[in-house]
């Protein structure tokens, strides 16, 4: 999609940016069209135009934006994230004029400003059209770049986020009537075949016979099968003695069970599976770029239906390590199947354990769509490096407090514990539940506000937003590079 250039293609659009108007020199813009800017910044305000310029025999569109002034109050990481939020202008244009190729012209300062700003237009480039039967428009396809500071292992980055991105939009915008457990469980398994990811795949009977009472009593409610993934990215120099696992929650479709969602709750339920896309594509993608960690990552999947075998309130199942469970809510179904996969997770002894799902209203209610609401237990050690990384990738973390006394909304009076506690701190007890089920350090991300917006925002696009893959994929790659420094 990005390839570097030493020459302007006269056929695509060139984007010029600058902080200043001196810096139009650099770009050839002549005094006319200076003094024209000037006047349109000074009346109405605009940062960003085009001009028809003709280059000897042809004309090419230029467009030049201009830079805003940094605030003073603002943090390193707000800089950057402004970075990002300018390419919607350019991104606008495209769309408008229906274009499928332009040229930047990188005057960045940094790597990070120009590889922010790069990042942010191929991410807000993304589409879901594939089942519109007429297509009038593809949207931005490729770039070519003049560029000093990005080099060719830059673009190769770009290249593999974006791609892990866009899977991940692919997968989760996709409706369970084409993407059931099983065909969830096969996508995970094509896309790591090339990669030197090895992929096992669970049917009900291997579960069963792993006795995770979680999965089968969210299946009971389904025609479909459950399917259980282990995936696995070990490379022969990995720089963990013990693997980080990955779980992901991957119910590929969310009515609430026999507690049935009601309005228009169930409206985006085909993205309650983006907790197991985000761990598929990034352990795939730590692959790809050959990340010296070993990582496992675990997709338990089912959808949750009802029929005359749904469970209801007031059941008891038995879990992966035995936990009796009451079920007092069947829309807490998410933690069941988390809960069995972490269980099994502690047979490998792992360093950490990284949960994500979008597993409660709670969490979206608490901080909306600007940041992920994470909890953890026993894992403080790795928190000041995934904090800065959400704050450099502005995926941002917002930790809740694990008291104690949040377990005794979880008591039961028939069973070991309970699935759900009441409607206070939601998000908390939900993990004190999964918290429940190993003794390794554990930290749960719930992206419940972030997952999949009904508007669209920037480069975060409308629908999923492959929100924590990023995050993920940027924090292993950091904390590969940290281990490795202190082995070496």
């Amino acid at each position: 999609m990005i390839q570097k250039t030493k020459t302007i293609d006269v056929k695509a659009p060139v984007l010029c940016l600058c902080r200043n108007y001196k810096e139009m020199l650099a770009f050839g813009f002549t005094q006319a069209e200076q003094d024209f800017i000037q006047k349109e910044v000074k009346a109405n305000s605009k940062s960003f135009f085009s001009f028809l310029r003709t280059n000897d025999q042809t004309s090419i569109p230029y467009l030049l934006q201009l830079l805003p002034k940094e605030e003073p109050s603002c943090t390193k990481f707000e800089k950057i994230e402004n970075i990002r939020l300018l390419a919607e202008a350019l991104l606008s244009y495209l769309n408008e004029n229906k274009l499928t190729k332009c040229s930047v012209w990188d005057q960045w300062e940094t790597k990070e400003q120009s590889f922010a700003y790069l990042e942010a237009l191929m991410l807000g480039a993304y589409r879901f059209d594939i089942y519109k039967t007429k297509v009038k428009y593809v949207g931005l396809q490729s770039i070519d770049l003049l560029s000093d500071r990005l080099q060719k292992k830059d673009l190769e980055q770009l290249e593999i986020i974006t791609q892990m991105v866009y899977q991940v939009r692919n997968w989760v915008n996709e409706p369970v009537s084409t993407l059931n457990a099983m065909q969830l469980a096969e996508r995970a398994k094509h896309l790591a075949h090339d990669k030197g990811v090895k992929v096992q795949i669970w049917d009900k009977k291997e579960i069963r016979e792993h006795k995770m009472g979680g999965i089968l009593g969210v299946n009971q409610g389904s025609v479909d099968e459950p399917s259980f993934t282990i995936m696995e990215w070990k490379p022969a120099k990995a720089c963990n003695k013990k693997p980080i696992v990955l779980v992901g929650k991957g119910v590929v479709f969310d009515s609430g069970g026999m507690n049935i969602k009601t309005g228009d709750y169930m409206n985006d339920m085909k993205s309650d599976m983006a907790g197991a896309a985000v761990v598929a594509n990034v352990i795939c993608a730590l692959a790809q770029s050959k990340t010296p960690v070993h990582l496992i990552a675990l997709l338990p999947a089912t959808d949750n239906r009802l029929n005359g075998n749904a469970l209801v309130p007031g059941d008891i199942i038995y879990m992966h390590d035995h936990t009796s469970v009451e079920i007092v809510n069947t829309d807490a179904e998410g933690r069941l199947l988390l809960a069995d996969a972490i269980s099994f997770a502690q047979e490998y002894k792992p360093e950490l354990i990284i949960s994500i799902a979008t597993l409660t209203g709670a969490a979206s209610r608490a901080i909306g769509k600007q940041g992920i609401a994470a909890m953890q237990e026993h894992a403080d050690a790795y928190l000041p490096l995934f904090t800065q990384t959400g704050l450099d990738i502005y995926e941002r973390l917002c930790f809740f407090p694990m008291w104690k006394e949040y377990e005794e909304a979880l008591d039961s009076a028939v069973a070991d514990i309970k699935n759900c506690g009441g409607g206070e701190a939601g998000m908390i007890t939900a993990a004190k539940f999964l918290a429940h089920f190993t003794t390794y350090p554990l930290i749960h991300l719930d992206i419940a506000g972030t997952a999949f917006l009904d508007k669209r925002d920037a480069y975060r696009g409308c629908g999923a937003t492959a929100s924590g893959a990023r995050l993920l994929y940027t924090y292993l790659q950091q904390y590969a590079n940290t281990k490795g420094a202190k082995n070496a």
